[in-house]
């Protein structure tokens, strides 16, 4: 689903928002957007948000599996505002933010999804993952 600003997906997306985990993109050049989307869906983010300036250009299928936001994310602060933002619709599930051409990896990832190292984090009691 396609949405014309963080606005309007805040006010008739927010239903992405209701389970997590979710991913965030921000894309600031069509520089490996599709390699970027795919890697973070085959970890198993329920829900993948990719902010991209609207004249990008991206194909269908992309389209069709993310919730695509057109944002501005050169725009000084503007990608604090929106992390905040969305933090804010959704405090209490797990989230993850990245940039095009940047890929999470976690031990065993190649194997496990996402939704399986959470788990394991809550059972050891963590409330947060210090990642370079």
């Amino acid at each position: 689903m396609r949405f014309p600003g963080l606005d309007a997906f805040l006010t008739d997306g927010k239903a992405a928002l209701a389970r997590g985990p979710v991913a965030m993109v921000f894309a600031e050049d069509p520089v490996e957007v599709e390699s970027t989307v795919r890697h973070h869906l085959d970890l198993g983010f329920r829900q993948l948000l990719l902010f991209a300036a609207p004249e990008l250009v991206f194909s269908r299928l992309l389209e069709e599996q993310v919730q695509r936001i057109d944002y501005m994310p050169l725009v000084p602060g503007a990608i604090p505002n929106a992390v905040n933002a969305v933090v804010e619709a959704a405090p209490d599930i797990w989230m993850y933010y990245c940039y095009n051409a940047e890929y999470l990896f976690f031990p065993f990832c190649e194997t496990r999804t996402v939704g399986e190292m959470l788990a394991f984090q809550a059972e050891e009691r963590r409330d947060a993952i210090l990642t370079y």
